[in-house]
């Protein structure tokens, strides 16, 4: 059994990656989609860890392969060797109004320039090794700039690129993916008013997401509350097999 804020994220996200995927498939117990490096495994409902670890074998030559499990509970499956598991709490935070900080620009991105220029604020800012070298339109196609519910935002700091992330608004929540902000920009207020802005954006929408360690005192000083944890299995693109 998950709670209802769980269920809110997993519903989200879901949603998200149906609307992005090159190829989407439900499954009895999963949902997985295909983007051009990753494949995305996202669980829909408690089907244990054995079950988890099959799916482990599942990556395609020259992808990488992600499960995202939010009815772990803290159970670990037994990994293959080159594989790697995080525990990563689920936030929400009820809709509501949120001060937006002054003095740092903030745009709803239009165009492809300026959502390349996202992608490579987000790419390098976690750092994602499995988007690097990064080959535009890999992490973030221009296709997103159309798709309903999506919108990429994009910080600035002195006229440069600073701090990115995106929403996708699913009609009954807003999810928040990929905040990042790079190394040099950090500590200047920019995460804050990304996140405020998007926000704000949508002020009758709760907000979910997942949280690293580092992004946890942003989102709770702005009304997000853990409600639960998910767990990432993880394992690094395989090298295609020569014909």
């Amino acid at each position: 059994m998950i709670n209802s804020g769980v269920e809110l994220y997993l519903g989200n996200a879901a949603a998200m990656w149906r609307a992005v995927g090159e190829e989407v498939r439900a499954h009895g117990d999963h949902q997985r989609a295909e983007t051009p490096v990753v494949s995305r495994i996202l669980m829909t409902r408690d089907a244990g860890r054995e079950r988890v670890a099959e799916l482990l074998g599942s990556r395609l030559p020259g992808k990488a392969l992600v499960i995202e499990d939010l009815f772990a509970g803290g159970e670990v499956a037994e990994l293959p060797e080159d594989a790697r598991v995080w525990q990563i709490p689920v936030m929400v935070r009820p809709a509501g109004p949120v001060a937006v900080p002054d003095g740092v620009r903030v745009v709803r991105v239009a165009g492809e320039d300026e959502l390349a220029a996202a992608e490579r604020v987000i790419v390098d800012g976690f750092p994602m090794a499995v988007y690097q070298p990064l080959l535009r339109g890999q992490a973030l196609p221009p296709r997103v700039l159309g798709l309903p519910g999506w919108s990429v935002w994009l910080a600035y700091r002195d006229g440069v690129p600073a701090a990115a992330g995106y929403t996708f608004d699913d009609g009954t929540s807003a999810g928040l993916y990929w905040l990042a902000t790079p190394p040099e920009h950090r500590g200047h207020g920019l995460g804050r008013a990304l996140l405020s802005t998007a926000i704000t954006a949508h002020p009758d929408r709760p907000f979910t997401l997942v949280a690293t360690d580092a992004g946890l005192p942003l989102y709770e000083s702005t009304g997000f509350a853990s409600v639960g944890g998910t767990a990432w299995y993880t394992r690094r693109s395989q090298a295609a097999p020569h014909p």
